[in-house]
C-alpha cells in the first residue's frame, strides 16, 4: 500500500489480495485518509489481484465516509472482473471507476 497526499486529493495504491485477512489494515488506511473532511480519494486498483466481500465492504465504507465529509472516492484502473462485480452488486454509482492516471 502506498499513499500519495496532495490535499484535498489523496491517492492510495493497493496491490495483491483484498480479503478478510488484509481488509482491516486497508480499512484503517482508507478511513484515516478520508477523515480530514473534504478529501477526494482515488484508490488505484491496478495491482489488485483479488477482492472479496470484506474488501468491497471496506471500499463502500470509505466512499461513504468521504461523501459525508464533502469529498469523494473513485477507483482507478479496476480490472474488468471488478467492474462486472460492481455492476452486478449495483455499486458502480457508489464506487465510480476511472482510467488509470498517466
Amino acid at each position: 500500500m502506498t499513499v500519495v497526499s496532495d490535499p484535498p486529493s489523496v491517492t492510495v495504491v493497493l496491490d495483491g489480495e483484498i480479503d478478510i485477512a488484509t481488509a482491516p489494515a486497508i480499512r484503517r488506511l482508507l478511513m484515516a485518509a478520508t477523515s480530514g473532511g473534504d478529501i477526494h480519494l482515488a484508490v488505484d486498483m491496478s495491482g489488485v489481484t483479488f477482492i472479496g466481500a470484506a474488501g468491497i465492504g471496506v471500499l463502500v465504507a470509505a466512499a461513504n465516509q468521504a461523501r459525508e465529509g464533502g469529498g469523494s472516492l473513485s477507483l482507478l484502473a479496476p480490472s474488468p472482473q471488478m467492474l462486472l462485480l460492481l455492476d452486478v452488486l449495483h455499486l458502480d454509482a457508489i464506487l465510480p471507476a476511472a482510467p488509470a492516471l498517466t
